[in-house]
């Protein structure tokens, strides 16, 4: 049978290519249990493709969005990299969350701006909300691009293509800050000015210069901010390298560093603290953490300013919980 194959089934297809592992079927098991949704169907003698169809089929049509939601959910938790913009002023309390028409209508609101700048349409945008955060993932088409492909008979065909790009904009109800991840600064500031209408009816309310990302924290009695076992899914963390400037050392950047396998806590010599009373200003921080499904550590690398990056995608959620709980992220209405 020839022809193109209809919308919804090509994009089922695409799924089922990118989730049908045993991983992709965890996430949608995961997916499908936060949303209350039946999976109920046996597994036996079915590949892990043959799953993720199933799971699209079951109990038509609830499920029929569930693997766009699976896909979605990991693309958004796997950004490593945002631009945080605290509101210039506290108008958390009007916060609003988008109903489906309000929803629509960023979508369309993007897609006559990524239209404007030469992209052209197809903006989608999925939504997941949480007790203190709401998610977007928006998607729209990239620069066009320009590829040979060779066929099964060994003619080249030049192929003309847009390929979809993500980006992610969260909205923290609790912090009231706003972050992102996408490249351009244009679109960082469309952002701004979209969901702070759409969420809290004000346009013209994140700051784009205002320091959200503190090391403030470290210059006082600080040894306790490494104690995480209030933080779900944190083993460990600790200081592994810092800089800073000292009141009585002028002209002179003071950088300490642990030996390999060490940390800086294990030889601090002035606890409570671990840099001396009079220190100016810390530039920078690393810290090597664990978290507890894992053996292997990893690395965070903090300074001060508006963007933070996770070095290790996907620890992002775990690792951004404890910098807010221990204030290396600015709350809306405290000054940096």
């Amino acid at each position: 049978m020839g022809g193109d194959l209809p919308a919804d089934l090509d994009d089922v297809l695409s799924y089922v290519s990118i989730l049908g592992t045993s991983a992709g079927w965890e996430r949608i098991q995961q997916e499908a249990q936060a949303q209350s949704r039946s999976l109920a169907f046996p597994t036996d003698k079915l590949s892990a493709a043959d799953l993720v169809m199933k799971a699209w089929l079951w109990e038509w049509p609830t499920n029929k969005s569930l693997l766009e939601e699976s896909y979605s959910r990991a693309r958004i938790h796997a950004r490593s990299s945002f631009d945080y913009f605290l509101p210039v002023r506290d108008v958390r309390d009007r916060y609003q969350a988008p109903s489906d028409r309000v929803l629509d209508e960023i979508r369309q609101e993007l897609t006559t701006y990524f239209v404007g700048e030469g992209l052209g349409k197809g903006t989608s945008i999925v939504r997941f909300e949480y007790e203190c955060e709401i998610w977007f993932l928006i998607r729209y088409p990239g620069r066009l691009k320009r590829q040979v492909k060779i066929d099964d008979d060994g003619v080249a065909e030049n192929l003309s293509f847009k390929p979809e790009e993500y980006d992610a904009v969260v909205y923290h109800k609790e912090y009231g800050d706003l972050r992102m991840n996408t490249n351009r600064d244009r679109d960082k500031r469309k952002y701004r000015i979209v969901f702070g209408h759409s969420l809290l009816a004000s346009e013209n309310l994140f700051s784009p210069d205002k320091r959200v990302i503190t090391l403030e924290p470290l210059k006082g009695q600080c040894l306790h901010l490494f104690d995480c076992a209030d933080i779900h899914g944190l083993a460990e963390i600790a200081p592994v390298e810092m800089s800073f400037h000292g009141l009585f050392e002028q002209g002179r950047r003071v950088v300490l560093v642990a030996d390999e396998h060490t940390t800086l806590l294990s030889t601090n010599k002035l606890a409570p603290f671990l840099v001396q009373v009079g220190t100016d200003s810390i530039h920078h921080a690393i810290f090597r953490y664990r978290l507890r499904n894992r053996t292997k550590y990893e690395k965070l690398t903090v300074r001060q300013g508006n963007t933070m990056t996770y070095e290790r995608d996907g620890d992002s959620a775990v690792l951004e919980q404890w910098l807010r709980a221990r204030g290396f992220i600015v709350k809306s209405g405290v000054r940096a």
